[in-house]
């Protein structure tokens, strides 16, 4: 019996032992099935999730690409507006410095054209004109000197009738001048060096007649030196009709010439040197010049 009881245990427990594996094997194989459905409403999930952030990129792509736009856009603007102030305004300015180069070239060509048009009769002219300044040169002295003063009172007195109180002379003053660097260019023979026009002013005070003063005056126009007269004054002694008064004049030279200066012929109006009234040291310091000069009528 109690063998039989143990079988049946066993058997039972056999069987519940087997059922519970069948039992384990079927909730083993429905759990796949279990473990499919459950894992498929999370891939959706995670297909649908991973669409999310798909947007938010394209979203942020988009407002990336403005924000690129205004940047390129302002930039853009400034190298047009750079380029306007920089370049276009400059190059315009050069235009208009140019464009007034040229009208003062073209201008400068018209009157080189007229020149060279011309060329033939202005070498004519210039050659008149160099022979012309040479003729006037050549009536200016290279000095005027008191000797010229004096010889041409003598000269007056040889073929007139006047006597002089006073003759009065001044230093001698530059007139006009001509620089080198304006004389060289012209050419002119005898004419290489700046060149001075002086005057040196004399005043005759004397006595004499209305005749006598016509023939004073064409004496000194006849004179070889270049005088003008400056002013004639003189009152009319009513007792015996002569005249008192002055003759004023100029003697005109020229210094930077090949001329050199002349002096006038006073041989016959030599007088010495000897003063009787000078004292012993100045007598002395004669005497020396003239033994010097081996000459004692010299004057000086």
């Amino acid at each position: 019996m109690n063998l039989k009881k143990e079988k049946t245990e066993m058997g039972v427990d056999i069987n519940k032992e087997n059922g519970e594996k069948n039992e384990l094997a079927t909730v083993k194989a429905q759990k796949p099935a279990k473990k499919q459905k459950k894992h498929k409403p999370p891939k959706k999930q995670k297909a649908a999730k991973k669409q999310k952030p798909a947007k938010k990129q394209k979203k942020k792509n988009s407002a990336f690409t403005k924000q690129t736009f205004m940047v390129v856009a302002v930039a853009a603007v400034l190298v047009v507006a750079l380029a306007y102030v920089f370049v276009y305004l400059d190059f315009s300015q050069r235009t208009q410095e140019v464009e007034a180069d040229n009208a003062a070239l073209r201008n400068e060509l018209e009157e080189l054209e007229v020149y060279y048009n011309n060329i033939n009769k202005y070498k004519a002219d210039i050659e008149d004109y160099r022979v012309a300044i040479s003729d006037i040169m050549a009536e200016y002295p290279a000095g005027a000197k008191e000797e010229d003063i004096l010889m041409l009172a003598v000269q007056l007195q040889q073929h007139n009738e006047i006597d002089y109180s006073i003759i009065n002379m001044e230093e001698p003053e530059v007139v006009y001048s001509i620089p080198k660097e304006q004389i060289e260019p012209a050419g002119i023979e005898g004419l290489n060096d700046t060149l001075s026009f002086m005057q040196k002013h004399a005043t005759y005070v004397n006595i004499t007649n209305y005749d006598n003063l016509k023939g004073c005056i064409e004496d000194i126009y006849a004179s070889k030196n270049r005088i003008g007269i400056d002013n004639i004054v003189y009152t009319k002694n009513e007792e015996d009709g002569t005249l008192d008064g002055s003759i004023s004049l100029y003697f005109y030279s020229a210094a930077g010439t090949d001329k050199e200066y002349e002096a006038p012929d006073i041989a016959a109006y030599i007088s010495g040197t000897r003063d009787l009234f000078k004292t012993s040291r100045v007598e002395e310091q004669y005497e020396a010049v003239e033994n010097e000069s081996g000459d004692e009528g010299t004057a000086e």
